[in-house]
């Protein structure tokens, strides 16, 4: 019986890590499920898989538990965990879709924008999402007047970089907090030039603005959740995990690139005690579920997401972004070493799942 491989598109510095003859640790997770699945991982890089070339090259353990580059037919399903962005990207996907080769989580940039305006289209999830709108000046005005926080950034993720809050300070003044350097300025507007001032900072990219949800807090700091979602080998959507990010004392960011903390989830909301731990649990599946099976139906091949949700100070879990291409180091450095290992497991476990769908047994 021949081999079945399942093919994974690395980040650039993975692959990089394993031309230079190291094992990353990560690795070590994809190459127990294969064995639980009786599958084979080959890593792979986009330009190794060339429409109508019937072989591609990367990398195998070996028996020696060292990785050997290797040439195989081309895997009938990959799991995409790089990063591509360009349009002969998108299109040399799509001509490997055609030959029949499966692809999940395919295309994994996708803007905030664009996933709030999908997710708008739910009625049951509109409870959950802040108002938010792109960026322009008049935007900015009209947001201005119908909510006292507002939370401006990019529509494609800088991990917090370049996040600004702005907050009422009385009818004729703002406080903005934006980045400069590689700390944050704070300084007081007029409201009528702070959309001026605004617009000045976003340098013509994509910015959002969304209402700022009003987060419960751990220790009197900001704190939301990433939520890793992902298929299982039976195919359904499931939480792998939920971890908890708290922004460091004075920020508003909470992002572990801005010096957010993680933290377990029964950890914090042992510090609330006027939340229900279950009800906050069951609450945030749930809508996690939601957003999934949503964006499903509008995002060709979704498989593995992980999303960042807020919860306020009852309870209420706030979407607040999805990323389809989840770097998932929270786990690791809450300690939460089995989910983080899970987080890894489950997509091959599908990619499993779809390789035996894919031969009718």
């Amino acid at each position: 019986m021949e081999p079945q491989y399942i093919g994974i598109l690395l980040s650039l510095q993975l692959y990089r890590e394993l031309t230079h003859g190291k094992n990353p640790q990560i690795l070590s997770f994809y190459e127990e499920a294969g064995k639980i699945n009786d599958i084979i991982p080959i890593y792979l890089r986009l330009e190794n898989l060339q429409p109508g070339v019937q072989q591609t090259i990367g990398y195998v353990m070996d028996s020696d538990g060292k990785y050997r580059h290797t040439i195989i037919p081309k895997p009938w399903v990959i799991h995409n965990r790089g990063y591509q962005s360009s349009k002969a990207a998108k299109i040399q996907i799509k001509r490997l879709q055609d030959e029949g080769i499966i692809i999940f989580n395919d295309w994994n940039h996708h803007g905030k924008f664009k996933i709030h305006k999908l997710l708008a289209e739910s009625e049951e999830l509109k409870p959950h999402l802040p108002k938010t709108v792109q960026f322009n000046q008049n935007n900015m005005i009209d947001m201005m007047e119908k909510h006292s926080e507002l939370m401006i950034k990019p529509s494609s993720g800088t991990f917090g970089k370049r996040n600004m809050k702005a907050t009422r300070l009385n009818d004729a003044e703002w406080l903005l907090s934006y980045p400069y350097n590689d700390s944050y300025l704070e300084k007081i507007f007029p409201a009528i030039q702070l959309p001026l001032k605004i617009n000045s900072l976003v340098n013509r990219d994509l910015f959002i603005i969304q209402e700022r949800i009003a987060l419960a807090e751990y220790y009197k700091n900001p704190f939301d959740l990433r939520v890793s979602v992902q298929r299982n080998g039976e195919g359904e959507w499931q939480v792998t995990g939920m971890v908890g990010k708290v922004a460091k004392t004075g920020s508003f960011v909470t992002n572990v690139a801005r010096g957010g903390t993680c933290f377990a989830l029964d950890e914090i909301l042992s510090s609330l005690p006027q939340l229900n731990e279950k009800q906050v649990v069951d609450d945030v599946k749930r809508l996690a579920i939601m957003v999934a099976q949503h964006l499903e139906n509008q995002l060709t091949n979704l498989a593995d997401i992980g999303l960042d949700i807020g919860i306020t100070g009852e309870g209420f879990p706030m979407f607040i972004e999805c990323n389809a291409r989840d770097l998932r180091f929270a786990f690791r450095d809450a300690l939460l070493l089995d989910t983080w290992r899970e987080t890894y497991l489950t997509p091959i476990n599908y990619g499993k799942y779809l390789l035996t769908s894919r031969s009718g047994q």
